[in-house]
């Protein structure tokens, strides 16, 4: 096999992209496919039938065209669902746009977080320790309540305790 197989597979190839692209396309967006991806799904598809090699000739191109993309369908699927695709989310301006790092905003945001600690310190010990853990640290009740050695409904009402006491400091900014 020398560099003729290689131009005649390279022919072959622009000749199935043009023929069949277009029922790549459709068969993808059938499926609820965004425009991107419907490109990448189509390009894996002739990536797959190049990486396939020149040795033999498909006999049936459309079918065999059919049965990659089904393939690369099924893949496609396998891995959204493994690589938790459904949780992204798409930049927007709007929704993910830099907050104003002026030098105003950056002292304001360090005296908000003097003033919390100021007012964390004001705290019981055991109910800042529980609201801490809770709350910034992000453990459950039950976790919390094992760490320190407490009840679970302890560590509620001093969650309860801990919120009140913010919020008549705070307001409704929590």
């Amino acid at each position: 096999m020398g560099s003729s197989d290689t131009t005649l597979r390279n022919e072959e190839l622009k000749g199935f992209a043009q023929l069949y692209s277009a029922a790549l396309m459709r068969y993808f967006r059938k499926r609820g496919c965004q425009k991107a991806t419907v490109d990448d799904l189509v390009q894996d598809v002739f990536a797959r039938l190049a990486g396939r090699g020149a040795a033999t000739k498909i006999k049936n191109p459309e079918a065999y065209l059919m049965q990659t993309a089904s393939s690369v369908w099924k893949d496609f699927l396998r891995k959204r669902q493994t690589h938790s695709y459904v949780d992204h989310v798409e930049y927007e301006d709007r929704t993910h746009a830099v907050q104003d790092v002026s030098p105003e905003n950056i002292y304001q945001g360090k005296e908000n977080i003097h003033l919390l600690l100021a007012v964390l310190n004001k705290l019981p010990t055991r109910t800042r320790q529980v609201f801490i853990l809770c709350r910034i640290e992000g453990m459950k009740h039950k976790h919390v309540a094992r760490r320190l050695g407490i009840s679970v409904s302890t560590v509620e009402k001093h969650m309860v305790k801990a919120i009140a006491y913010l919020t008549r400091c705070f307001g409704n900014e929590l």
